[in-house]
């Protein structure tokens, strides 16, 4: 899937070492959140559990730590994107 142009802008998408994929909240374009696009970095773990890194909104960030996300409730809940 793709993401709108309009929604990439102003970000970094270069992933975080170690094989983090993009991924997008399913309802991301209906949930009103300032400054949230619903965009994580993320890679399965041994567990099959997703470790997450936030998606930089300003340039000289850097994908910060978010967390272990249970695979049942990421699959549910995010799908992986491929900027277009």
């Amino acid at each position: 899937m793709g993401i709108p142009h309009d929604d990439l802008e102003d970000l970094d998408l270069t992933p975080p070492e170690g094989g983090y994929e993009l991924y997008r909240h399913k309802n991301a374009a209906q949930i009103k959140t300032k400054s949230w696009r619903g965009l994580y970095w993320a890679r399965r773990n041994e567990e099959g559990d997703y470790e997450l890194r936030s998606v930089p909104t300003s340039e000289g960030e850097h994908p910060a730590p978010g967390g272990v996300f249970p695979r049942e409730g990421f699959e549910r809940h995010y799908e992986k994107v491929y900027p277009s």
